[in-house]
């Protein structure tokens, strides 16, 4: 027969009992770790949200900064990419033709020595060395010595050991304004070289106080480009320039080139609107008006069907910035005069109707940034206009101690609330587990009692059965 503590055994475990029993009085903890998901859901959406604003008040910003030119950008090309190469002309504020003629490029300043043999000692007989060399704006004194010890005595050095210890020496002190190297030119001779590592007269290589032997390596030294064609020669529209640098950055303001061959023939440099890109940075400006537009509309929608609804739903204050550029952005700036532009529709842009900023007349905005660029710019800038509302808006919302930053601290005092509560709770189901564990194996015991007792009477009932009758 089975035993009742067997059968008890069997059907249930006290321990399953118990992981039931903690699971169920776990609801409330349950419910406070969903909420907490919520309410930290709900802060990644303000985050989310917080970026947005920015990066309209980036753009903002950045087309309301006059320097920048934002829509009145120009391109540059020129006619022969062979000869000359504009770098930059972020500085131009109009369209331009420059004819140029290059009739010299800058060089850098190359002295030769003559030819030496390597192995011979001919230098050392003028001894010990020194001399000064100016270099630009920098000038240092070289030694050179003739001779060195083996360990018998001072013993000449060889042309190329000289010639190679004076190369050394514009090394240590010349490092970045000169090369110098010992060529050999063929199996027995060697060729002393200098190089300036700028171009231009002002870089041109001067020695001068030469004694002994860099006497008589410099004092011979041959000179591969005259000091007078060192410097490039140009004429823009009929003013001739001379420059130290094949880069040149002075001659027109706002125009950086380089000079890349001198062809003697006239080129030109033409400087025009460049109406693509001005359009582009228009079009990064509307992209950042609807990415706040559509984020906030993604985390504030409700469907009324479903239920569902966005994390910040329920937070007014975030739907009322989505509406407010929307209203603000079909004003008109008042303090424009009239025949300017005044408002977005003057110049191609429109909103549909959940408030999403579009090119509606492209060709009216290209004819306007071709014709009257500089009044877009000015509807950007005017104090009056609802660009400089809009910023207001978006920076109440951004700033410290703003809008967004009250909603965020708020939901970490939620997200701290619950913490508290979720800790309370996991010591509560500590104890809970235990007191339902101790009460199990109270019952346990008594079930074991129950059993012994249960035992002896069944043994008692058998003995009883059993024994004979006497009669």
């Amino acid at each position: 027969m089975a035993s009742i503590s067997s059968l008890f055994a069997q059907t249930s475990s006290y321990e399953t009992f118990v992981s039931q029993l903690v699971q169920i009085e776990s609801q409330k903890k349950f419910k406070y770790e969903a909420d907490k998901d919520d309410v930290k859901e709900s802060k990644t959406a303000i985050s989310t949200v917080s970026k947005a604003i920015s990066d309209l008040e980036a753009k903002i910003a950045e087309f309301t900064d006059a320097s920048n030119n934002s829509f009145e950008q120009f391109s540059s090309s020129v006619s022969d990419s062979q000869v000359i190469k504009v770098n930059s002309i972020s500085a131009l504020d109009r369209e331009n033709t420059f004819n140029i003629t290059v009739d010299r490029l800058a060089k850098r300043d190359v002295a030769l020595d003559v030819t030496r043999t390597a192995d011979a000692t001919d230098l050392s007989a003028f001894g010990d060395g020194e001399v000064t060399l100016t270099i630009g704006d920098k000038t240092e004194t070289i030694t050179v010595a003739t001779t060195k010890d083996e360990g018998s005595g001072p013993v000449s050095m060889t042309n190329q050991e000289i010639l190679e210890a004076f190369t050394a020496e514009i090394a240590d002190k010349f490092g970045e304004e000169a090369s110098a190297n010992v060529f050999n030119t063929n199996s027995t001779d060697v060729q002393f070289s200098i190089q300036s590592l700028e171009t231009g007269f002002d870089n041109r290589i001067q020695f001068s106080g030469a004694t002994g032997v860099l006497a008589e390596i410099t004092g011979g030294m041959l000179e591969l480009v005259p000091d007078a064609e060192l410097d490039a020669e140009f004429t823009i529209d009929g003013v001739t320039f001379t420059r130290g640098s094949n880069n040149v950055t002075d001659a027109i303001d706002g125009l950086d080139f380089t000079l890349l061959d001198a062809s003697g023939t006239e080129e030109q440099m033409t400087v025009s609107r460049d109406i693509g890109k001005s359009k582009s940075n228009l079009e990064d400006f509307i992209k950042a008006f609807n990415e706040v537009n559509e984020t906030i509309r993604e985390r504030t929608f409700i469907n009324a069907e479903t239920g569902n609804k966005g994390p910040l739903q329920r937070y007014r204050s975030v739907r009322n910035l989505s509406t407010a550029l929307r209203q603000t952005a079909i004003l008109n700036a008042s303090g424009i005069p009239d025949g300017n532009l005044k408002n977005f529709t003057d110049f191609g842009i429109s909103f549909e109707n959940d408030g999403e900023m579009k090119i509606d007349d492209s060709d009216l905005l290209e004819q306007v940034l071709q014709e009257r660029p500089e009044q877009i710019a000015a509807f950007f800038q005017d104090a009056t206009s609802p660009i400089a509302t809009m910023l207001a808006q978006a920076e109440s919302y951004t700033k410290s101690g703003g809008i967004l930053s009250s909603l965020t601290d708020s939901l970490d005092d939620k997200i701290g609330n619950l913490d508290r509560l979720i800790e309370r709770e996991e010591d509560y189901l500590i104890d809970y587990e235990e007191e339902q564990r101790r009460i199990f194996n109270e019952l346990d015991a008594l079930l074991e009692a129950g059993q012994q007792q249960f035992d002896q009477v069944v043994q008692f009932a058998s003995v009883s059965v059993s024994a004979p009758s006497f009669i």
